[in-house]
């Protein structure tokens, strides 16, 4: 609806119509209210021109409000501005009219319209006004003057010489304001544009980036971070760093840290950190970029595991054959000295023997099956229906006594094959079976759970509420021959951990001491590429 809102020529001619208007309300307010004051106290109050003067205000408020009507409908401007143009010359014509023409003290209110018009609109309303007055002060008095010898020559030369002089200054330097303000509205332009490409590439970047001033306060957080870490710039911006980015030290030129963030979720970050420094070296605060490192080193983590599963798998195949068939000989003997006639003591050492003997067999079949795992048979499986199978088969196990099952499955889908993936279950189980039955516990409850995941795969959990896993054993948790339990192998969970490796997905657990323990087995969507 306003012009005046479309250009930014336009906008800066409302600006002035609108100061112009106040500063002309001002000015006949003060120089022609204070004619009238000092004329009434002087007596002089009758004279001719003073009817005249308070018409004149009265006109040029009214002339002020028709501006500003005129402004708040947003009307075209230029022709507004050429009417106030011709209305200072008119106002400037009338006040000199009444005040004694060429000897009244306000000649220099046609100077003064000329300036407006210079303000208004450059050279053309200089110009503009510079006309207007010669016209409106020149014409009455030649017009009159009963002859050319009557007329005030050198007075009227002086006067209208002020007025081309002050036309051509005022010309000038209106146009060079005008200049200035076009360069400046230039280089503010280009300085946006520039700011614009410096906060578009500041946020493309991938990587957090996070400044600080001199004393330590968020002043920068790209948008990176904010969905880095779930963090909102509003939240942080002007606040300590210590607040949320404790854990990156600023004396620290490069490094890690383990950021924990507002969710609760625990990141690992690699960050670098590097003073900003101003034009002339002062230091204006720190500067630090991160990365989040936590699934690379997860992956790293998993890759270093698996290669060291495979290293053990092939020593334990060996050594597992080598003592094999020893074992059994050594089996077989003690039972033909048992069936012997033997005395009661001697019978007992034997039974000993026969039922370590056992044991260790059942431990080298237990390394066989590790080292050289069967063939994977993959095939379409609803992994909902097979954990409600072996759970139905455990709770008939000794190994379930005292402990009461609660399960929540859904419809999963998966590819892979049945009685290992009963195995990883059944594995599981036992380990936490065997959590809750430490000494001073008296059961507990193991809670199992699986659906569908975003990715299309599915999850299967095995939760317990046990004494949990101590932190310093979480790193070996998955390592063979690794075990907290004095009777255990240390194989449940690093076969539990080959076996979910070879169906291509990832194991994972999350425990506190006293907090219990919970497994996460994650399969891959069944047409996810299957692992070589």
């Amino acid at each position: 609806m306003a012009e005046h809102a479309g250009a930014p020529g336009d906008a800066a001619l409302h600006r002035k119509l609108v100061w112009l208007t106040f500063f002309r309300l001002i000015s006949v307010t003060v120089l022609l209210g204070g004619t009238v004051v000092v004329s009434w106290k002087s007596g002089e109050a009758e004279q001719a021109f003073t009817p005249p003067l308070y018409g004149l205000v009265i006109g040029t408020y009214l002339a002020a409000l028709a501006s500003a009507w005129w402004l708040r409908l947003g009307r075209p401007l230029r022709p507004l501005a050429l009417t106030q143009i011709a209305f200072d010359v008119a106002t400037a014509t009338a006040v000199v009219a009444f005040t004694g023409w060429t000897e009244s003290v306000f000649v220099f209110m046609f100077s003064l319209g000329i300036v407006n018009g210079s303000i208004l609109l450059y050279r053309r309303g200089a110009v503009t006004a510079l006309g207007l007055a010669l016209v409106a002060y020149l014409g009455p008095e030649l017009l009159r003057a009963p002859r050319l010898s009557a007329v005030p020559w050198p007075l009227l030369f002086v006067h209208a010489g002020a007025f081309a002089a002050t036309a051509a200054l005022a010309s000038y330097l209106a146009e060079q304001l005008r200049q200035t303000g076009e360069r400046l509205a230039e280089r503010e332009g280009d300085l946006a544009a520039i700011t614009a490409l410096h906060e578009s590439i500041v946020q493309s970047v991938t990587s957090g980036l996070l400044t600080l001033d001199g004393s330590g306060r968020v002043t920068f957080l790209n948008r990176a971070a904010e969905q880095m870490l779930a963090l909102g710039r509003t939240a942080v911006l002007g606040q300590p760093a210590e607040r949320w980015f404790g854990a990156l030290r600023g004396d620290v030129a490069r490094g890690e840290a383990d950021l924990v963030t507002p969710a609760g979720e625990t990141l690992r970050l690699g960050y670098s950190t590097f003073p900003l420094v101003g034009r002339e070296g002062a230091a204006l605060g720190t500067a630090v970029i991160f990365q989040d490192l936590t699934q690379l080193r997860i992956m790293e983590e998993r890759l270093d595991r698996s290669e060291r599963l495979a290293d053990l798998g092939q020593l334990s195949a060996g050594l597992a054959h080598e003592l094999r068939n020893p074992l059994a000989s050594m089996m077989g003997s003690v039972e033909l000295l048992r069936s012997a006639g033997l005395r009661d003591d001697d019978r007992r050492l034997l039974d000993i023997v026969l039922r370590e003997g056992g044991r260790l067999g059942q431990l080298v079949t237990e390394f066989l099956a590790f080292a050289r795992p069967g063939t994977l048979r993959r095939e379409p499986v609803d992994l909902a229906v097979l954990v409600a199978q072996t759970l139905e088969a455990f709770s008939n196990d000794p190994a379930a006594a005292g402990v009461t099952l609660e399960r929540a499955l859904s419809p999963a889908p998966v590819r892979g094959d049945p009685d290992q993936l009963r195995q990883v279950l059944w594995n599981l189980l036992i380990n936490a079976a065997q959590a809750l039955a430490a000494p001073g516990r008296a059961g507990g409850t193991i809670r199992v759970g699986c659906g569908p995941v975003r990715d299309g795969g599915a999850d299967l959990t095995v939760a317990d509420d046990g004494p949990g896993i101590d932190p310093a054993d979480r790193a070996r948790l998955f390592t063979p021959f690794f075990t907290t339990k004095p009777a255990g192998t240390g194989l449940g969970l690093a076969t539990v951990h080959r076996i979910v490796d070879a169906h291509g997905g990832a194991l994972s657990v999350d425990s506190a001491p006293g907090q219990g323990a919970r497994f996460t087995v994650h399969l891959p969507a069944p047409g996810a590429a299957e692992p070589e």
